[in-house]
């Protein structure tokens, strides 16, 4: 993709309080224009699935090319708008450390709150709550990890904020499908998620999200 056109408005496909508002988050952050589209997941329109056939939020189209999957449009947001600082240098060591919890948010995390919302996927004729059991285990060995780390720092890479933090703090506020457990015991997950959902920029991302509010600042 050569990029976008100076001054060009891109078209977000987005489905509130999904996966795809950490690419909102961005958005917001870089100061890109964008034109929202909200996508029906019972009803999806044929434009969007021209954008992408698999039917899957987010996507983003930027001088009439189609970009696909959350991690991927983050990392081109980034290197398009390195003054956001979302992350650092991917050739130093600490760049190296925000590729690998970016990975690991969307490689990692991902696929298990997958499992957790929709088991008959991979379970098909058979047992869901098994399938839902097994699926809640690993979502809580994962975010034990990630709750060792985040108790010695702000941020999964330390000191600034990352791509892979927008997408760990929206994941969190899904703990719902868990009974809020996370952050009853992990504490230092709900730190994590309310300290990123009002970084400047990035807390535009956030409203009409989850609940907060669209016009009210989320600033503190």
């Amino acid at each position: 993709m050569s990029g976008a056109r100076a001054g060009e408005t891109l078209d977000f496909y987005h489905l509130p309080s999904s996966c795809s508002v950490a690419v909102k988050a961005a958005l917001a952050a870089t100061g890109t224009p964008h034109r929202v589209i909200v996508v029906d997941p019972a009803n999806k329109s044929e434009d969007f699935l021209a954008v992408n056939p698999l039917g899957k939020v987010p996507a983003l189209v930027a001088d009439g090319q189609a970009l696909t999957e959350g991690g991927a449009i983050n990392l081109w947001l980034a290197a398009r708008h390195p003054e956001a600082g979302l992350m650092p240098d991917l050739a130093s060591a600490e760049g190296a450390e925000a590729l690998r919890w970016l990975f690991y948010v969307y490689a990692t995390l991902h696929p298990i709150w997958v499992r957790m919302f929709y088991p008959q996927r991979f379970c098909g004729e058979g047992d869901t709550e098994a399938a839902l059991q097994q699926a809640e285990a690993d979502l809580f060995s994962t975010y034990e990890q990630i709750a060792a780390r985040l108790s010695e720092r702000d941020f999964v890479t330390g000191t600034r904020l990352s791509l892979a933090d927008l997408y760990l703090a929206a994941t969190i506020h899904w703990e719902g499908k868990v009974e809020n457990r996370l952050t009853a015991r992990w504490p230092q997950l709900a730190a994590h998620r309310d300290r990123v959902r009002v970084q400047p920029g990035v807390a535009a991302g956030f409203a009409g999200e989850f609940g907060y509010p669209e016009a009210e600042s989320l600033l503190v």
